[in-house]
């Protein structure tokens, strides 16, 4: 391709007059400077699955996204082209019995709107990591692996769902700016409307407007990222009365909580001699069970390491405040903690809140072996 077409690096395009077998848009990538291209064309939703364009009408199509007259089909090359299909599959269950376990692309197939593919496939990993390790070590026993499907089948599902609708969310841009439109005359009448000072260009603006902010949903979507919330044998809610409620739009905004089965919020700690600060993250995880608490929680911090040796599992545990472990720098984690000074958040392997104490209970390492023998499935279910 001719070195001019190097600032370009997405080209919509209107449907030509095979719109029903090649639908409406048209993308191009930049894969080598700048003599290699990638263009990807979307059907039309009621166009055969089996519709298989010719060599020759592939090149005439590309030569009408380039929209160069001097740029014919002589010039291009094709290397290879190939199907790909979008999906919108969940697996029902993610296991059988103890011996098939499955994640990734093999429970959930979906779009890469939102980019929440890999993420995805790693926590599935993350969340089923530990739970083998433990029970492969005789110290879990083999119902915690239950919790696998209960745990990440919604999550899959939930993903799948958001990775679609985010793709038909953009159906309504392409409505905006005419795109959809059966014709030519009817395309370029509706592109003129954008620029009209008239009350149809007025609502053809607003409704661009509306769109493209909706598109949100698919570019800051921290709410379908974070909102995971896990309900299952593998965390203890015993001791919670008010399960929180999500965001108004739980799409973007992520609600920080210690409520059992939500993600560890992020807080950023220093050591009292200020060095490179870290997270709450980095203390947790490494396949042990962590526990932060802070002024007056060192109760928690023995009886953890006694119980953790009695049920042979790794644990750590630290104190979080001034003159403690870790200082609380900015007070992002008293904010986000959700308990007293004297209380704790337990934190499974997979940074992930097992359990909190609001304060400071009178059997503290009793409560510990309760709530991990829970966990572990080695005490009552």
């Amino acid at each position: 391709m001719p070195s001019r077409w190097g600032n370009l690096h997405w080209v919509m395009s209107g449907a030509n007059e095979e719109w029903p077998k090649w639908g409406f848009n048209a993308c191009v990538r930049m894969v080598k400077p700048w003599t290699e291209w990638l263009f990807y064309f979307m059907p039309a939703p009621w166009a055969e699955p089996a519709y298989n364009p010719s060599q020759k009408k592939v090149l005439e199509r590309i030569v009408e996204v380039i929209g160069d007259a001097s740029i014919t089909s002589k010039d291009i090359q094709i290397k290879d082209v190939s199907k790909w299909v979008i999906n919108e599959v969940v697996a029902e269950r993610y296991h059988d019995g103890n011996d098939v376990f499955c994640l990734g692309d093999a429970v959930h197939r979906h779009p890469p709107v939102n980019g929440l593919g890999s993420n995805t496939c790693i926590q599935d990993a993350y969340n089923l990591a530990w739970k083998i390790a433990l029970v492969e070590q005789g110290k879990a026993d083999p119902s915690l692996l239950d919790s696998y499907t209960v745990e990440r089948q919604p999550v899959g599902a939930t993903v799948i769902g958001r990775a679609n609708q985010g793709l038909r969310d953009h159906g309504p841009i392409w409505d905006a700016i005419g795109r959809k439109g059966a014709t030519l005359a009817e395309r370029q009448a509706a592109w003129a409307e954008l620029s009209e000072g008239s009350e149809r260009g007025t609502l053809r603006r607003e409704s661009l407007r509306k769109a493209v902010e909706w598109t949100s949903h698919a570019l800051m979507a921290v709410g379908v990222e974070m909102n995971q919330q896990y309900d299952s044998r593998a965390v203890y809610l015993a001791d919670e009365v008010l399960r929180p409620s999500l965001p108004e739009d739980p799409i973007l905004h992520y609600q920080i909580t210690t409520y059992p089965g939500s993600r560890l919020p992020h807080a950023w700690l220093n050591t009292k001699n200020p060095g490179r600060q870290f997270s709450t993250q980095d203390l947790a995880g490494k396949s042990r069970f962590c526990l932060l608490t802070g002024h007056g929680g060192r109760p928690w911090k023995e009886a953890l390491e006694k119980v953790g040796q009695e049920l042979g599992i790794e644990t750590v545990s630290y104190g979080i405040g001034w003159g403690l472990d870790y200082e609380d720098v900015y007070s992002d984690w008293t904010r986000r903690r959700e308990v007293r000074d004297a209380g704790c958040v337990l934190v499974r392997p997979d940074r992930f809140v097992a359990w909190r104490s609001m304060d400071m209970l009178d059997d503290c390492a009793d409560k510990l072996r309760t709530v991990l023998s829970h966990i572990l499935g080695r005490g009552p279910q």
